[in-house]
């Protein structure tokens, strides 16, 4: 079952001369453009609206766009298998939602999208432990450059208060990572609609109660608001999905990290936040941990 957006027509009237690895990359440019935006919004709300209130109407939004899809499944829905891997699932995307949009809004803009990147070095442990994947010294070689990047650009320092919100985002990222493996164990077991309904549904009533205790009532400003973080994130979203459709995974995967430059021009033309000498180093770090490792690989070819 796919859930059609109105942008997949466009989209193909636009693409229909491009090879499908250009396609990959374009989706997945947009789709992190999208993300960017999305923690952009997320931000401005904060100074109103709680971040649960917020996760709340962002999952209400995905709800309504997947209700067709509910009522045609509503059977199958009713009867959930693997019900503690879902369990997992529900509870890491929850940890990872809630607590980076709170990170998102406390720290410059770079910064938590970089930390975002450590669910990467998360996703490699849990797969070792778990799934019994082995690493290779090249993927090593490529978690040591991404993590030495991330924290080039975080810069922690133990005497400053965003310390509590670096690590706060990296929690996050192990809730990321933990969902992510979650996914991995059932995406073979369970019908796509399943996947994408008990998240929406669950997190949603996760964040119903604390969004309760700080309840704002939205003006009509804040409310489009609102709605967008849901619409936007869908479409983002739909563009991520549809880019391994048509490129390689190993090639889209790579262009998550151009995420990093949207987040330093956006947070310098709308934050005043502009990263120093080591985070542009640190940014370097990040593109090297993709790149290095396949020269090597190519060598040895």
């Amino acid at each position: 079952m796919s859930i059609n957006l109105p942008t997949q027509s466009c989209w193909h009237k636009v693409t229909t001369q491009w090879s499908p690895t250009t396609k990959g990359i374009a989706l997945a440019l947009v789709s992190t453009a999208l993300f960017t935006v999305v923690g952009v919004i997320v931000r401005l709300l904060s100074d109103s609206i709680g971040v649960f209130q917020i996760l709340l109407f962002r999952q209400l939004v995905f709800l309504a766009l997947l209700l067709p899809a509910i009522v045609t499944n509503f059977a199958s829905l009713r009867q959930p298998t693997h019900v503690k891997l879902h369990t997992f699932r529900i509870v890491g995307a929850f940890t990872a939602l809630s607590i980076g949009f709170v990170v998102v809004s406390e720290i410059p803009l770079a910064n938590a999208t970089a930390l975002g990147f450590t669910q990467v070095l998360f996703v490699a442990l849990l797969a070792k432990l778990f799934l019994s994947e082995t690493l290779s010294m090249n993927r090593i070689l490529t978690l040591i450059l991404g993590f030495a990047g991330v924290m080039f650009i975080v810069q922690p320092n133990f005497d400053d208060t965003s310390l509590v919100y670096i690590a706060l985002g990296l929690v996050a990222s192990m809730g990321a990572a933990v969902a992510a493996i979650c996914v991995r164990r059932i995406a073979q077991l369970e019908s796509k609609i399943a996947l994408l309904v008990y998240q929406a549904l669950f997190v949603g009533l996760l964040a119903l109660v604390p969004s309760t205790f700080d309840w704002v009532w939205p003006s009509w400003n804040e409310l489009l608001l609102l709605v967008s973080v849901g619409v936007i994130s869908s479409i983002a979203q739909w563009f991520g999905v549809s880019a391994y459709k048509y490129g390689a995974a190993n090639v889209v995967s790579n262009v998550e990290y151009v995420k990093i430059i949207y987040a330093i021009g956006i947070g310098y033309l709308l934050f005043a936040e502009t990263p120093n000498q080591l985070a542009m180093f640190g940014v370097v770090l990040l593109f090297l941990s993709v790149c290095v490792p396949k020269l090597f690989t190519n060598r040895n070819k």
